[in-house]
């Protein structure tokens, strides 16, 4: 259960900015390339190949980077809920692209030696452990150590925020909110209001009640509703697809991702406060808890 209960806990989605990931291939495959030609870690017969040994390393070095930009490429666009990324699902993704490196590895053989085995299971079991054998220092030690590098950096910045509780009954505002739709128009009360998530083309919007919590669906972009209440700076963008009352929030944890916000009687889960917008959170929270 200790094992379960590790690998699902909150891990940042690296994968949004193509650029920089592409960026990290490339760094990761001269790493790979020096520590293979220089250390030769893996047992070669000379004379079994059709080009030089150099260009044979160079090659396996570069392999990787098509495959895990075009994997990462399509994962990106098939993750919807980046907030529900977890250690165990990136090292699982991690271990795919790991298997196709191999595969592809093993696939290019004929082109790189002259063995009549090329294609025995026996070669596409060594190449895909090999790939694994070189790819565990990031599953195995590198993820752990930035899980917990993460949790322990956003857990030593939340101590320097305040600890009370914020009084969300300060403010008695009722905010006029447009939509594309004039017909649907809506009263958003702020002394009631917790916070708002993107949902589809929708936006569900939940709100305190005399019973604990109520939510209604709005068509409405996240943009549109966040321009719509600029004039109170505790109505915070604490991620990509939530915004929230600042006001609401009970208690404040910290995980990989970021922190996580516990808001008034929302019973039902929390609110993830994103990486990229931590610093910010930090100086709002600050200024509106003196």
């Amino acid at each position: 259960m200790k094992i379960e209960t590790y690998i699902r806990q909150p891990y940042p989605f690296y994968y949004e900015e193509l650029k920089k990931v592409l960026f990290i291939l490339c760094c990761i495959a001269i790493v790979s390339f020096l520590f293979t030609y220089l250390f030769e870690p893996f047992i070669v017969n000379v004379s079994e190949h059709k080009i030089n040994s150099f260009y044979i390393v160079v090659l396996h070095s570069i392999i990787p980077i098509p495959i895990a930009f075009a994997y990462v490429f399509f994962l990106k666009k098939s993750v919807k809920r980046i907030e529900n990324w977890t250690l165990g699902k990136e090292f699982l993704h991690l271990a795919i692209i790991l298997f196709l490196i191999g595969l592809v590895s093993f696939l290019i053989r004929d082109f790189i030696y002259t063995n009549p085995d090329n294609w025995s299971f026996r070669y596409l079991w060594e190449e895909i452990r090999n790939t694994f054998l070189v790819g565990s220092l990031l599953l195995i030690i590198i993820l752990p150590l930035n899980l917990e590098r993460l949790i322990y950096k956003h857990s030593t910045v939340l101590k320097k925020l305040p600890n009370q509780e914020q009084n969300i009954k300060e403010v008695n505002t009722i905010a006029q909110i447009l939509t594309p739709i004039i017909e649907e128009k809506f009263e958003l009360d702020i002394h009631t209001f917790l916070f708002a998530k993107v949902d589809g083309n929708y936006l569900e919007i939940f709100y305190s009640t005399s019973n604990g919590f109520d939510q209604h669906l709005k068509r409405l972009t996240l943009k549109e509703f966040d321009d719509q209440l600029s004039s109170f700076p505790f109505i915070f963008q604490v991620h990509r697809s939530y915004i929230a009352n600042l006001k609401a929030i009970t208690s404040i944890s910290g995980n990989a991702q970021g922190y996580v916000l516990n808001l008034k009687y929302y019973t039902q889960g929390t609110v993830p406060v994103s990486r990229s917008r931590i610093q910010e959170f930090n100086r709002i929270y600050s200024s509106i808890s003196k």
